[in-house]
């Protein structure tokens, strides 16, 4: 497919050429801000709705209810694949437990993990639900996953307490998760993967806007992809490295100030915000004036230090005048780097254009 380089909206039927799929670096980056987004979604639904493993630690009793971080852990987890799901799961679990339980259930993150694995195993991959018999497999891995989780939780429970009778065991444990897993995911996530399908692998779209990208698609290589069935959305390399710089730090001096009292003094985030923003600034301007070409790997790295230096910014309330130079000064810096390399740019197209002879030229020679 052909593209027009002057096209700044949505792609139907093709795409940018010059994105790369399989570098190494997209695929760390993408690893890294699925395995952020999975661990913030677990930790946060968790702490509103409790983690798989608090019913069964802070109130083991029989109760039917629903699982809403079960819902959506398994959810993201079929998304995800078993590896990805298995990992993430204990992660996730360990995070949780770190920051509000009073001594960790190693088990039980142990017990997330395997329950990310025996849900994921029957993966999700685009179009899988064209055929519905794909959608009972689903149904029928579930339902398979909740029998085996709950015996291991019963067996896993006996071991650590062998003078519980075996039908608190059973009610308690094992029939209990059973229960929560029934009403939570067997009958909801199979529809909710068919209604992901439906909406997101029916045909492939590219989306290219200029608002997320900030490039014309002739210059996509500044750019990469997020994958949604297959609905490939495009973003601007440099600024999701400082998105996802941003939610990093957020996210990880948040566990550290619940896990155990951390925090960052206004004297250090100064510092940071200082030093931070200079590889971004020399990478961008020296591209900018044209002696070098940057790199996707440059780009996604110097981002996301520059999302790391944007978060610290909010602890610098009581250096506020001097922050406020200091962001005006980088602004400009940014701004004359700007004005020179357009010179620069005019330039070189006026030499080049001088040094075409003309047609008359030609003919006389």
């Amino acid at each position: 497919m052909s593209v027009d380089h002057n096209r700044e909206d949505n792609i139907e039927g093709g795409k940018p050429s010059s994105t790369p799929e399989n570098s190494l670096t997209k695929k760390i980056f993408l690893n890294l801000l699925i395995g952020m987004f999975f661990l913030m979604v677990y930790f946060y639904f968790s702490q509103s709705f409790g983690s798989i493993s608090t019913s069964f630690i802070k109130n083991p009793e029989l109760s039917i209810q629903f699982g809403a971080t079960l819902l959506i852990f398994t959810f993201l987890s079929v998304l995800a694949g078993p590896i990805r799901a298995t990992i993430l799961g204990f992660l996730g679990e360990l995070i949780y437990q770190l920051s509000f339980y009073e001594s960790l259930k190693i088990e039980w993150s142990i017990i997330v993990a395997l329950i990310g694995l025996t849900v994921s195993i029957y993966k999700y991959k685009p179009l899988k639900y064209k055929d519905g018999i794909k959608v009972y497999y689903t149904f029928l891995t579930l339902m398979i996953s909740s029998v085996l989780i709950s015996v291991l939780i019963g067996a896993v429970q006996f071991i650590i307490s062998p003078s519980m009778s075996l039908e608190t065991i059973i009610g308690d444990y094992g029939f209990n998760y059973f229960m929560q897993a029934l009403l939570s995911i067997v009958f909801i996530v199979p529809f909710l993967l068919l209604l992901y399908d439906r909406f997101l692998a029916k045909k492939e779209r590219h989306i290219y806007h200029l608002f997320l990208t900030h490039h014309p698609i002739y210059q996509s290589d500044h750019t990469f992809f997020l994958k949604f069935g297959r609905t490939y959305i495009y973003f601007c390399s440099r600024c999701s490295g400082a998105i996802l710089g941003g939610i990093f730090t957020a996210f990880l001096i948040d566990i550290l100030r619940k896990a155990i009292g951390f925090s960052i003094s206004p004297e250090l985030a100064v510092w940071l915000c200082i030093f931070l923003p200079i590889p971004g600034i020399i990478d961008w301007g020296t591209q900018r004036l044209l002696y070098r070409k940057s790199t996707t790997e440059s780009r996604l790295f110097t981002g996301f230090i520059i999302g790391v230096a944007l978060y610290f910014l909010a602890f610098t309330d009581q250096y506020y005048f001097f922050m406020l130079f200091l962001v005006i000064f980088y602004f400009s810096l940014v701004g004359i780097l700007m004005w020179l390399g357009q010179k620069r740019a005019l330039k070189q197209e006026q030499e080049a254009e001088n040094n075409i002879p003309s047609f008359e030229e030609d003919q006389y020679e």
